[in-house]
Parts: structure tokens; C-alpha cells; sequence
């Protein structure tokens, strides 16, 4: 499609994003979508530190920033299905955009005499668009930009500002722009004798105020302090960040870059608290109920670790607790119903559609009760609000975080206590507010002798900070069957060990748990590791060996069935599995039946 002239059209102007981006498209421009922004002046891309919220391309979609705009209709309503909060730039193949960000900007901009020409309201100025693209690129001066090349691209309307303002056409539908640069060009640095771009801006922040400005290395403690100021008397972020970039642009020697200035203002929060508000007299005067999902194991209004050796179960565990809450079934063995409720799940450990979903349907679950984290990711404080965001809105009685470590994130360190406690505090704040029950999941150490409690991987303050801590382990009456201990309660008695054995699984089924009954066990016992005599077979091989024997009868069985039935439950890999079969065929106790892919197995003993 040839771009042709821009002449603003009724659909340009609408507050829908996909009807706008397709207007845009139809125009003739190269879309390109960009994070959104929400609401505390953040980016939805994720990163607290972003310095250019709202302003940067989805890299999902658009990996290479303007390389990658598109006249494709289709992928970009795409986009916007998965990120309905998204911006939208276009890339200035045939246009020129004067973007004016402050009065001494519209200034110089109106001293050029330009006709009137299609034009956008920003939140801070105005945009104004040509029909013609400059010989020699884009360029800039104190207040005031000039776009123009394939390079570059604009935000167009009607995307949202991180101030919350929405760009919007300050123009009639049918407004077509204007093709006369030229008046532009003259303002280039290098056209104009004897300034340089340092001087001009001089010029302009010195000359329009006069007086003198706050020199740099004071320009930060200077507004931060403002800001705080100005806290303590208004409650408007918007109104304190106006003025916060107002006073930047206008007092500065050297304003400050907005990234910069956003970060300030971020700060300034933080600290704003009056003390009334951060010390005083205890808020409830009378204790409140302790409240539980599943009594006394996992309690409302907290944090819950349910932690086991790698591979132990604990997702066939979080499957069976997932469907009675959904459907509101019987907790195990105690005849208490469960109240039907809705469950959050996050999970970085399997694919849900491959392997998560087949375990839920097994415990035939209700889906319609489940939300899951897409494209799972840390939960950086950003997406922390989203959390928080999220729960107040659909107020799940149960949310699953699966791991605690991989959610934590690589910018805290999970062997550091405060950091540890900090994110944990954070996800406490959630459940006391909303009532919800976390469940976070964690691993066991290879340590030998220690309690379990001091064996889950990372700091101490993972169980130092939650209200309960269960274990999953193994019945060290029946290495077979898995066993639910209780380690730490803090509202609470501990509850009984609990034993769950493994129903079904094979080559295209998957097991799951039933509770069988309490035993004697305490959570120390079902996560001891299973010794054994010096000189023997591992452990691994012993039990192949005992599932092998278990499984074999007369009729004779494909192998594959046999092996990937005691994969499912954690006895040993395929490799061990095919070692103790070849041991075992050489010894005499199992034969081989056919040839081939086809090849069974049975007991030697039992052949007729």
C-alpha cells in the first residue's frame, strides 16, 4: 500500500484501539503497538525501572522496534487481544512531526508562521503533522522536536499517556495536513549562524525567565523536596507531577530527563506518610477470628509453604486441592466440606495445556473456577499491583504460586533473609486484605540430618514468615505411598500426618492422590531419606526392581507400561528402569516375549 497524504478520518478519532489502529493502517501508515501504562505512572511492560513507560514496542510482536511496523491488520488485532492496554506509534515514512512540550517550544513553533495542519493534543503540548519528510532527519531543541524518517515513529491517539492523559485529535475529522516544511528546516541548529543547539537552549531557558536557575548538582534534592512539600497538601499525583515537570523545565540549569523525573516522583511517594498515619493506636481493639480453607493446614488471611524433595508429588498434591476447592468436595479424611471458590494459579514448573490441565481434569476439577497466570513471570513490585489488582477484583479463596523461587525473581536474592521476608511480606498484605489463602511451593536440600523445616531451599525466612508450613514425603511403613505432615502452625495445633496413595497413570493417563488414612509419622519421618546397607543397589534401583516385580505376572506386558507407570509415580527414570531390566533378564527373573517394537515382558518363574 502506497502511503498517501494524512487527512485525519472519523475513525482516527476513535477511543477504541483496534478501530484506531486499523484507521491508521488504512491511512497508508506502519503501526507499531507499545506498552500501555496503568494506573501510579507505571508501564505494563513490567520493569520498575522503565524509563519510558507507554513509549516502548511490545517485543512479542514487534522484536525490532520500527523494523518490525506493520500494515498488517490482522497481527495487530492480534496484539491487541493479548495487551488491551496498549499504545499505538506509527512510523513517519512520508510525514514530519513538530512536538512541542512546553511554552517556550509553542513559541518558537508559532513564531514560524506555518498554516494550521492536522494536530494532536499531548499531555503536556501539542503534535503537529506534515505531509513531507525533512532531507536531513530529525532533530531537537530545548521544548521542542522535530520526527521525521522511517526511523521514527510518534504516538498517536487515542493511547493513554503515563499521566494518565489520553492523546487525542485537536482537529476536525477531514483535516488534511499541511505539506510546507520548509519555515522547519530554518530552525535546524546547523542553519542557524553563530548558535549552537547548547546556546539555543540557553537562549530559551535563560532569556524567556531570566534570573537565575537550580544548578545541577542540586536540580534532584531540589524537587524531591518540592514534591514531599507539596504531598503534605495535596492529594492530586497528577496535579504534583505537573508541577514537579513544570518546575524542571522552567527552573532548571539542565532540566531533568522525565525518566528521571518520574523516578522522583515515585520516590517522593514512598516517603510521604505523615507520622499520624504510620504510628499510632492499634486499629482493632478487639482479636478477630482465625479463619481456615482447610483446617488447621491452610489458613485464610496468610501465607501457606508446602514444601518436598523434588518430584516428590506436590503437583499431583496441588491438582487434589485445586478440585475441592473449584467444586467445594470433602477435605481429605475430615467430612469438613470445603466453601466452592475460585483458584489462581501460578505455576513455572509445567506447561498447563500439556501436562498442568491433564493432572486438573484426572480430579475432574471446575475450570470455570480457575484463572491461571499467563506466560508466567517474576513478580516484581509492578506485577505485584497487578496482583493485588487482581485478587480484590475476583477474590480467589486459594492462590497457588508454584515456585516461591521462580516468582521471587532474579533481582532478589532467595538465600537473603530480608529479601525473603520482604516479598513474603508482600504477599501477606495481600492475604490479610482480601482474605485469600496463598499456597507457595518450595523445595528440600539434600541435607541428611537436619529438621525439614531448615532444608527448604533459600533463607530461613521463607518458614520464619509463613503462618503454616505442611511437607509432603513418604509412609515409612509403605515407600509406595506419599504422606502429608504438618511442620509449623502458628494459629494452630499441628494436624496429622495424612497418607495418600497414587491411582492410575501409564502411557497416556496420569495418577492421582487419595487420602487412605492418618498415620503415626511426623513430617520429620516422611522426609528422612530412606537409608541403606553399605554395598547394596541404590535405593532407586531397589524400588524399580520392587515395582517391576509388582507389575509382572503371567500375561505378558509392553515395557513401556511398566517403566513410565512407575515414572508417574517418582519411583525411578526410564535409564534405571533399563538397567534393573537388563540385570533382572540376566538373573532370570523376568523373559522377553517376541522381538521388536512388539517385545512383552513377563515373570521367568511363571512361564508355561
Amino acid at each position: 500500500m502506497r502511503q498517501r497524504e494524512l487527512r485525519i478520518t472519523k475513525a482516527m478519532c476513535s477511543k477504541d484501539l483496534c478501530t484506531a489502529a486499523v484507521a491508521y493502517i488504512n491511512a497508508g501508515f506502519r503501526v507499531v503497538l507499545l506498552h500501555g501504562t496503568r494506573r501510579r505512572r507505571r508501564c505494563t511492560c513490567g520493569n520498575s525501572q522503565c524509563n519510558s513507560p507507554g513509549k516502548h514496542p511490545i517485543s512479542e510482536f514487534f522484536p525490532e522496534g520500527t523494523k518490525s511496523a506493520t500494515r498488517d491488520g490482522k497481527l495487530v488485532e492480534r496484539a491487541i487481544k493479548k495487551y488491551p492496554n496498549a499504545n499505538i506509534a506509527v512510523t513517519l515514512w512520508a510525514q514530519t512531526v513538530v512536538d512541542i512540550d512546553g511554552k517556550s517550544g509553542e513559541q518558537v513553533f508559532e513564531a514560524l508562521g506555518l498554516p494550521p495542519t492536522a494536530k494532536v493534543k499531548t499531555s503536556r503540548g501539542s503534535h503537529h503533522y506534515f505531509n513531507k519528510s525533512l532531507q536531513n532527519g530529525s532533530f531537537k531543541l530545548d521544548q521542542l522536536d522535530v520526527l521525521t524518517g522511517k526511523t521514527r515513529m510518534t504516538v498517536v491517539p487515542p493511547s493513554r499517556h503515563v499521566s494518565g492523559h489520553r492523546y487525542a485529535w485537536d482537529c476536525p475529522p477531514g483535516t488534511l495536513a499541511s505539506r510546507d516544511v520548509s519555515p522547519i528546516e530554518a530552525l535546524r541548529p546547523s542553519a542557524r549562524r553563530g548558535d549552537t543547539e547548547k546556546e539555543q537552549r540557553k537562549k530559551i531557558t535563560h532569556g524567556a525567565a531570566g534570573g537565575p536557575k537550580i544548578p545541577e548538582g542540586k536540580r534532584n534534592d531540589t524537587l524531591f523536596r518540592v514534591a514531599r512539600m507539596l504531598r503534605h497538601y495535596v492529594d492530586q499525583d497528577d496535579a504534583i507531577s505537573s508541577a514537579i515537570h513544570a518546575l524542571n523545565k522552567d527552573a532548571c540549569d539542565e532540566p531533568l530527563s522525565d525518566a528521571e523525573i518520574d523516578s522522583l516522583l515515585r520516590s517522593s511517594g514512598r516517603y510521604s506518610e505523615p507520622p499520624d498515619e504510620m504510628f499510632g493506636p492499634p486499629a482493632h481493639r478487639q482479636s478477630l477470628p482465625v479463619e481456615w480453607l482447610w483446617y488447621p493446614y491452610l489458613p485464610k488471611f496468610g501465607v501457606t509453604i508446602l514444601a518436598g524433595d523434588p518430584g516428590r508429588g506436590k503437583s499431583m498434591l496441588i491438582a487434589l486441592l485445586v478440585a475441592i476447592v473449584t467444586t467445594g468436595e470433602l477435605w481429605p479424611l475430615s467430612g469438613e466440606r470445603c466453601k466452592r471458590g475460585r483458584v489462581l494459579l501460578l505455576s513455572a514448573e509445567d506447561s498447563f495445556s500439556r501436562v498442568t490441565l491433564k493432572r486438573l481434569e484426572k480430579t475432574s476439577f471446575d475450570i470455570n473456577y480457575l484463572d491461571i497466570m499467563h506466560s508466567p513471570r517474576a513478580l516484581t513490585p509492578e506485577r505485584l499491583e497487578t496482583l493485588i489488582e487482581y485478587v480484590f477484583e475476583k477474590k480467589p479463596a486459594l492462590i497457588v504460586i508454584d515456585t516461591l523461587s521462580f516468582f521471587m525473581g532474579g533481582g532478589r536474592d532467595m538465600h537473603r533473609q530480608n529479601e525473603v521476608g520482604e516479598f513474603l511480606g508482600r504477599l501477606n498484605e495481600v492475604a490479610e486484605a482480601t482474605g485469600a489463602c496463598i499456597l507457595g511451593l518450595g523445595h528440600l536440600n539434600k541435607q541428611t540430618n537436619d529438621n525439614p523445616l531448615f532444608r527448604i531451599v533459600g533463607s530461613i525466612g521463607f518458614v520464619a514468615t509463613v503462618r503454616s508450613a505442611i511437607f509432603l514425603g513418604v509412609d515409612p511403613a509403605d515407600p509406595d505411598r506419599l504422606a502429608l505432615g504438618h511442620g509449623k502452625a502458628s494459629a494452630s495445633a499441628l494436624g496429622p500426618t495424612i497418607a495418600f496413595e497414587r491411582y492410575g497413570g501409564g502411557r497416556e493417563d496420569v495418577p492421582k492422590l487419595m487420602a487412605v488414612g492418618e498415620i503415626d509419622a511426623d513430617y520429620i519421618e516422611i522426609c528422612a531419606p530412606q537409608k541403606r546397607d553399605p554395598g547394596r543397589p541404590s535405593m532407586q534401583s531397589e524400588a524399580a526392581r520392587a515395582h517391576i516385580m509388582k507389575e509382572l505376572g503371567n500375561e505378558p506386558k509392553p515395557w513401556s507400561q511398566i517403566w513410565q507407570s512407575g515414572d508417574n509415580r517418582n519411583i525411578a527414570s526410564e535409564a534405571t528402569f533399563n538397567a534393573v531390566r537388563a540385570e533382572m533378564a540376566k538373573d532370570g527373573f523376568i523373559v522377553q516375549v517376541g522381538k521388536g517394537p512388539k517385545a512383552k515382558w513377563k515373570r521367568a518363574n511363571e512361564t508355561k
